[in-house]
Parts: structure tokens; C-alpha cells; sequence
């Protein structure tokens, strides 16, 4: 009997080996019944190593479960390591240079407002995330908005029965602290997760720059020099539950939701030195004082559900989610001029922001044939806003000081856009060749109410037909090949179309009621090849024509408001541009303990448009890269070392350049009681050579600037955890915002 145990057992291994060798899961689990004794097998599992990229379909997928280098870092630090993705020192991500990418969470989109997703990444684990799948051509399965294509963070896998909990606290240099505490309970059927944190930071921006205003004719309105501190103090609660039933094996349910209350405290002082030679021509430098108080209430709760009709795969989905936000401020602004006291001025402003946002969708699958799957679906979204803004300035008098409404800076508007949506998609698979084509239909209503101004209330209307196209083939010795192409398109949002002038200081900023849809054709083909014993090569290159592209325009006019020339900024349809690149990722392995990686992006971007009333069209021309190579190695088994060298080559767009960006960034981590207790530090930009420096090249309005965080680009991170119960649940602690289906 232990004879027949012991090769059942080989056997076992054996199969999981061929199973490793095509990157699959294998398990055996035997019963052997002896009428004198009853003896049992338990499981033996044998997981396959996973290459780092790989290609699946219109996914590049970067499993980060397999790339000890981020394990200590945050989500953001892993997007950095996605192809052709970027995330800069504000937290915002773009991907091969275009900032309009959709973040998606767990197959589904995050459907956050910009700055509580920037905090999401910024404080997600990266040793929670499983994998990210970078899709760059989104087949028509997916929404056709937005040139920049999908990012999607995978953070939850199947798991057994047991509790894990996990506790500590994190932070940095900046300085900012985050004490956690996360508890997952798992079975068969049911799991929840639970994630606490607070989040306490203070950070400094400083600023300076210089910037020329010029008269239509080419004479020199105005020149500024300027200097700005800007001191921010913030603090968030947030608290994340994800639960998940699984009745029986044709039916799912899975609910999420979240709060994030925060407060936030915001001080700036500006010092300005500014001359006027043509308007009111004189010397009007001041210095000015401003604090903000806000506060913002934040949450969501969404609900998915699977049913599967027979184990052939014929199954519908739908799935419903619901997010409100709630902003109120208080401020006052200071201004004091050095040499003409009798203008200074004292405002105070309170603003108010509410935000709800609904989406529904229908998903149908249905699989007509053994090598073919048909996909069906439907979807619908509104996302009502509301925003009120109250400015008042003070007014000196003999008897009393008193405050009068700003009437041309206040406001008051509703908005609300609502995207209907429908698709259909057919896979079919001729041996190890696949193809995949759709077609998407979609409608766009756009429009803004304001109660104080109706003549500025609008409403537009916007459609079309969107068809993709997906070929892939594999050889067998793991060549992988793909060629896709898909046409897209940018919606404007009801304050891109809006005539409305809002002033601000010494500003305005309007939309443009003309702007016109933005429609792209995009091409994409590569090659990627998972070598063993080496690791993985990947090349990737692009094509992309839009038509009637979006660029937000900053120029200068004459306002008589302010008396003089004053900058504005308006959206605008520049034209056709031409977007095109390619990438090379390489991943070299050496046996368990070192491993070595490079990324390489090269892109030309090509635009021409019409400004103002000049014959000759202005032409954007740009031709950038950038590279990053990651280096890891664990020592002693308990001692990790990673290390990371960028390099971003500068970047043009709408009469605007910014400069190089290049760091080095160092990592230790230590493990101890069998892992249960993990102690990290990270240097991020060691010598401190990270800058953000942006030039304006508009011919009539000259501007630079240069901007540091915390006096010095380089950032000390470091962390203490603790873990007990099954590490194999340590992937699922909540704070990820949605869960993966189960």
C-alpha cells in the first residue's frame, strides 16, 4: 500500500510538471479504500511559475503576483511596471503618454472621481493585486469613449476555507502615516473582507516661474514672476467591506461598497511680481494669502450577479453600482499689493459639490459552437452633478465693514450626461488561431443647467457605430502574435461645451459649444514569446489617426472685466493627429533568487491646427521615449533588495513642453516569523534629481515653470505588518474597492 501511495503521489507530481509546462494548475487527490484501513492522500498542488507579461487575446497582462520587485510598494508603484504605463508625482496615470485611460477594478470600472482613485493607488498594497491587464485597443466589448484604452487591477482569487488577519502601519518622508488593519474570512461559499485605515499627510509644493503676455500685434502686454508655497494637511477614514456567495455552482452574488470621509486643510502664498505696459500700465506685484477648509463624503456600493444555465457556459450577468459624493469648503483669499494699497482686496468663498452616479449592465454569453463564443450586451449610465459656489468680497466703509456678493464669480449649475450603450461580440478559434470581431452602438446626451443664467442651459446629442477587430495566433513553441483594430471616440463633457465664462482671479476659463466628436482608428500588432530558463520578450507598435482630436488651449485676450490681457483656457478641436510607437518588454529570471527587467517605449505624435487667424497651421511635433529597468534579488531567504532606474524623455503637446524626468529608486525588505511579521524601506528618486518642469511655447503667451514636492524630489517610504492565519489569503484583504468574480 505505501508503495502504490508513494507512486500515486510521483504521478502526481509528474502531471503537475506537464501542467507547468503549459502554465496551468494541476492537482491530485486519491481515496484508496482497504477493507482493513482506510488511508487518504491529501491534496498535492503544484502551482506553475507564471511569466511576468504575457499576452492573452487584447490583454497584456503583467502578473504582479510573480514580480517580487513591487511586493513592498503600492498599487501605483505596479502600474509603473506595466507596459506602457506611467504614473506621475501627482499620482496621475497615463498610458504611452495619453492621460484619458480607464481604470477598471476587478473587470469592472472604478467608477471613482479623479483624486479618490489617485488615493486608492497611492494606498493599495501591491502584494494585493494578482495581476494587471493592460488593454490598450479595447474590443467593442468594452466602452468606446476615450482614446487612452483600460487598465485593469485584478486583486482577488479563489481561496479555501480559513480567516486571515493583517495589521500595521506605513509611511513616509512627506510626511504621511497609514495604520491598517485588514480580516478576510473565506469558505467554499461565502467570504467577506474588511479594511480599516487612516490616513494622515502633509506635504509642500513650491513653485516658481515667469511668464509674458503679448498684444495681438506682437507688443509686450505684461510680464510676471512668481513664487507659490503650497502646504497641504489631510486626513481620511476609510473603511472597505467585500462579500461574495456562491450558493451552488451555476449562481453567484457578490456585493462591495466603501466610505471615505475626509478633511482637508489648504494654504498657499503666492508672491507676484508683475508689470503692465500697454492696459492700466504700471507696477502690480502683491503678495497673497490664501486657507482652505473642506471636507468631503464619499461612498459606493455595488451589486453583481452570475447565473450559469448549463456547465456548457451559457451565462448572463448583470450587475448595478451607485456612488455619492458630497464636497463643501470654506475660504478666504488676502491680497495685498506693495504699491497700491488702495486695491487690495479680502475675499471669502464657500463652495458646495454633489455628485451621484448610477450604472446598470446586462452581459449575455453564449457559446454557439465548442470553438466559439458569442457575447451580447447592454448597458446605461447617469452621473447628475451639482455644483454652488458663493464669493464674497469685503467691502471697506466709514460705518462698518461688510461683504457683497461677487455675482460674476459665483454660480450656480446642474449637469447631467447619460451614456447608453450596446454591443456584440463573436470569438471563434481555428486550431491556434483565434478571431474576434464586434460591433458597438452608442448615444451620448450632454447638457448643463444654470438657474441664475439660462441662456447659457444647452443640450447635445452624440452617437455612433463602433467595430473592432482581434486576430491572434500561438505557435507551439509559445510565439504569440496579434494584430487588432478598433475605432474609438471622445464624447466632450457638458463643461467642454459650455459658453459660460467662469473668472477666477486673474483668469477665466470657458468651454466651446463648436466641439465636435473626436473619432480614432487605431492598429496595433505584436509579438511576444515566453522563453524558459530566460524569462519573456515582448514587442509591441501602434497606430492611431484621430480625427477633430480634443486639446485643452491656453492663450491670452483682452478682457474688459480685468481691463487688460489676461490668460483663458477653452478646449479645442486640434485637428487630425497622428499617434504612433512601439515597445519592448524583455524579463530575464535567473533560477528563484535575481531577476532582471526592461521596459522601452519609443512614440512620434504628429497634430496640425488652426490658431486664431493664421494661414499657416500650427504643427505639434514630437518624438519621445522612455525606458525603465528594474533589478531584484532575495539574500539569506529573508532579505529582499530592489532597485529601479527611469528615464522620461520630454514631451510636447498643445503649445506646451515638458522637460526630461529621470530617478533611481532603492528598496530593502525583511521577513521574519516564518513571513508573519515584514518590515520595508524605500528610497524613491535616491539623488534627487525628479523634477516637474513645463515650458509654454504659445506665441503669445510665454510661461515657465518648475515645481519641487518637499523641498526635494527624493521620498523615504517605509512599513511594519503583521500577519496571521492562512497566507494564502493574504491577497484578499479588502481596500481594493470592487472584488473579482469568484
Amino acid at each position: 500500500m505505501k508503495k502504490l501511495l508513494v507512486t500515486i503521489a510521483v504521478m502526481a507530481v509528474v502531471g503537475g510538471l506537464y501542467a507547468q509546462q503549459n502554465d496551468t494548475i494541476a492537482s491530485a487527490k486519491v481515496d484508496t479504500v482497504n477493507p482493513k484501513q482506510t488511508m487518504e492522500l491529501q491534496e498535492v498542488g503544484i502551482t506553475a511559475k507564471k511569466p511576468v507579461y504575457m499576452t492573452d487575446g487584447e490583454k497584456t497582462l503583467y502578473n504582479v503576483s510573480e514580480d517580487p520587485v513591487v511586493q513592498t510598494g503600492t498599487a501605483a508603484d505596479a502600474l509603473q511596471n506595466a507596459p506602457g504605463v506611467e504614473v506621475d508625482v501627482e499620482g496621475n496615470v497615463s498610458l504611452r503618454g495619453v492621460s484619458s485611460v480607464e481604470i477598471w477594478l476587478n473587470n469592472k470600472p472604478a467608477n471613482m472621481n479623479a483624486e479618490a482613485l489617485k488615493l486608492l493607488l497611492q494606498q493599495m498594497p501591491a502584494s494585493d493585486i494578482e495581476k494587471i491587464e493592460v488593454i490598450t485597443n479595447p474590443s467593442a466589448r468594452y466602452s468606446a469613449q476615450g482614446t487612452g484604452g483600460i487598465i485593469n487591477i485584478v486583486t482577488v482569487s479563489n481561496i479555501k476555507k480559513n480567516s486571515f488577519l493583517s495589521f500595521g502601519a506605513k509611511g513616509s518622508s512627506s510626511p504621511d502615516v497609514t495604520p491598517f488593519i485588514s480580516y478576510v474570512y473565506a469558505d467554499r461559499k461565502f467570504s467577506i473582507s474588511t479594511y480599516l485605515h487612516y490616513w494622515y499627510s502633509t506635504s509642500r509644493h513650491d513653485t516658481h516661474g515667469e511668464s509674458s503676455y503679448y498684444d495681438n500685434d506682437g507688443s509686450l502686454s505684461s510680464h510676471s514672476q512668481y513664487k507659490t508655497v503650497r502646504r497641504f494637511k489631510e486626513n481620511q477614514i476609510g473603511l472597505f467591506v467585500n462579500a461574495s456567495y456562491t450558493p451552488d455552482t451555476a449562481n453567484i452574488i457578490y456585493v462591495y461598497g466603501g466610505f471615505f470621509p475626509m478633511s482637508n486643510k489648504f494654504t498657499q502664498q503666492d508672491s507676484t511680481w508683475r508689470n503692465e505696459y500697454i492696459y492700466q500700465p504700471g507696477n502690480y506685484s502683491y503678495t497673497e494669502d490664501y486657507i482652505l477648509n473642506s471636507r468631503n463624503f464619499g461612498g459606493y456600493i455595488g451589486l453583481w450577479y452570475e447565473h450559469q444555465f448549463n456547465p456548457k457556459g451559457h451565462t448572463i450577468s448583470a450587475s448595478a453600482f451607485y456612488q455619492a459624493s458630497a464636497y463643501k469648503s470654506q475660504a478666504t483669499k488676502d491680497r495685498a499689493y506693495l504699491l497700491l494699497p488702495l486695491s487690495d482686496w479680502i475675499r471669502q468663498e464657500n463652495w458646495r459639490y454633489n455628485s451621484h452616479y448610477l450604472t446598470m449592465e446586462l452581459d449575455y454569453t453564449f457559446p454557439y459552437h465548442a470553438n466559439g463564443i458569442l457575447e451580447l450586451g447592454v448597458s446605461g449610465s447617469a452621473n447628475p452633478k451639482y455644483q454652488w459656489g458663493n464669493i464674497d468680497s469685503l467691502v471697506h466703509s466709514s460705518t462698518a465693514d461688510y461683504y457683497v456678493k461677487d455675482k460674476l464669480r459665483s454660480y450656480t449649475l446642474y449637469d447631467n450626461p447619460v451614456d447608453l450603450a450596446s454591443y456584440v461580440t463573436v470569438q471563434h478559434q481555428f486550431g491556434r488561431f483565434t478571431i474576434k470581431g464586434g460591433l458597438r452602438a452608442e448615444y451620448a446626451l450632454r447638457g448643463i443647467r444654470y438657474p441664475g443664467a439660462p441662456g447659457y442651459n444647452f443640450q447635445r446629442h452624440f452617437w455612433g457605430l463602433f467595430p473592432s477587430l482581434h486576430l491572434s495566433y500561438r505557435t507551439k513553441n509559445m510565439h504569440n502574435f496579434k494584430l487588432s483594430y478598433t475605432r474609438r471616440v471622445n464624447n466632450p463633457q457638458p463643461s467642454d461645451l459650455t459658453a459660460y465664462c467662469t473668472y477666477s482671479d486673474d483668469s477665466f476659463s470657458t468651454g466651446n459649444p463648436d466641439l465636435k466628436q473626436a473619432f480614432t482608428n487605431s492598429v496595433e500588432a505584436g509579438w511576444t514569446k515566453y522563453i524558459r530558463k530566460f524569462g519573456n520578450v515582448g514587442i509591441n507598435a501602434w497606430f492611431k489617426n484621430t480625427k477633430d482630436e480634443f486639446s485643452p488651449l491656453t492663450d491670452v485676450c483682452y478682457d474688459p472685466f480685468f481691463g487688460r490681457i489676461v490668460p483663458f483656457t477653452e478646449p479645442i478641436n486640434a485637428g487630425r493627429t497622428l499617434n504612433t510607437g512601439a515597445e519592448v518588454n524583455v524579463t530575464y529570471q535567473l533560477k528563484t533568487f535575481m531577476s532582471i527587467r526592461f521596459y522601452g517605449n519609443v512614440y512620434y505624435m504628429k497634430s496640425a491646427f488652426q490658431f486664431r487667424n493664421e494661414e499657416q497651421p500650427y504643427i505639434v511635433d514630437n518624438l519621445g521615449y522612455s525606458f525603465r529597468l528594474n533589478f531584484w534579488a532575495k539574500l539569506w531567504k529573508v532579505l529582499e533588495i530592489n532597485a529601479a532606474a527611469n528615464y522620461q524623455s520630454q514631451t510636447v503637446s498643445l503649445f506646451t513642453t515638458v522637460k526630461p524626468r529621470y530617478s533611481i529608486d532603492l528598496g530593502l525588505k525583511a521577513e521574519f516569523w516564518k513571513h508573519r511579521i515584514a518590515i520595508w524601506v524605500n528610497v524613491d528618486d535616491l539623488f534627487d534629481w525628479n523634477r516637474s518642469t513645463s515650458v509654454s511655447s504659445n506665441p503669445y503667451y510665454l510661461d515657465s515653470s518648475s515645481k519641487r514636492v518637499n523641498w526635494q524630489a527624493r521620498t523615504i517610504r517605509f512599513g511594519l505588518s503583521f500577519k496571521f492565519g492562512k497566507m494564502e489569503l493574504e491577497s484578499v484583504q479588502a481596500g481594493q474597492g470592487q472584488g473579482e468574480r469568484r
